[in-house]
């Protein structure tokens, strides 16, 4: 059965694959597994926009992430609102 709480994150490119990868890390290694009260159990979540990432990346994510879940993109048109992400 799934857990009630995840910790969710999206990676839109390559380039979000270190942070991806620590911050899986980290989680695991800060919470205990299984939870000691008053923890609770939880899920690691990636989501990915499959267009805009390379399969290698993915696959990696697939090692590291309890769940991970492909997204479309969402194509803004404020192109300079977007250049500040």
């Amino acid at each position: 059965m799934a857990a009630p709480y995840a910790f969710v994150t999206l990676i839109s490119s390559d380039s979000y694959l270190p942070g991806a990868l620590a911050l899986a890390a980290a989680l695991k290694d800060v919470h205990l597994s299984p939870a000691v009260a008053p923890e609770v159990d939880f899920q690691t979540v990636c989501l990915v926009t499959p267009e805009t990432v390379d399969v290698s990346t993915i696959k990696r994510l697939r090692d590291v992430f309890d769940v991970v879940i492909g997204v479309e993109a969402i194509l803004g048109q404020d192109e300079a609102g977007l250049a500040l992400l």
